[in-house]
């Protein structure tokens, strides 16, 4: 899919510690903000009528894309995000139906 995609989006963090292997729990800040800003972009992209792909980079990918764009070695790419209309008639996933009055609880659990 990334590919065919109109567009492909890079996003980057300036990671300071191994994310396996932090120090403690908030330098883990910069990727969880990272993740909640591509699920904004994925929102973005499909309010404005987009399809969105994403892949997290496999085996030497994430190197061979820091060599191709060379963006700084201090810097994460958590993933790849392709971007571009759908096609015509293609498969439509609808969202599965779920009654909030089941799932939130008030005083219990």
């Amino acid at each position: 899919m990334l590919l065919d995609a109109g567009a492909v989006v890079i996003p980057l963090l300036k990671q300071k510690t191994d994310i396996l292997k932090p120090d403690n729990i908030s330098h883990l800040n910069g990727f969880a903000s990272i993740w909640c800003s591509i699920e904004n972009i994925f929102l973005a992209a499909t309010y404005e009528g987009y399809g969105c792909t994403l892949r997290v980079p496999l085996g030497n990918e994430a190197e061979w894309a820091k060599e191709v764009l060379k963006f700084p070695e201090d810097y994460y790419m958590p993933c790849f995000i392709g971007i571009g209309r759908p096609k015509k008639g293609c498969d439509v996933i609808t969202q599965k139906k779920i009654a909030l009055s089941e799932r939130i609880h008030w005083d219990r659990w």
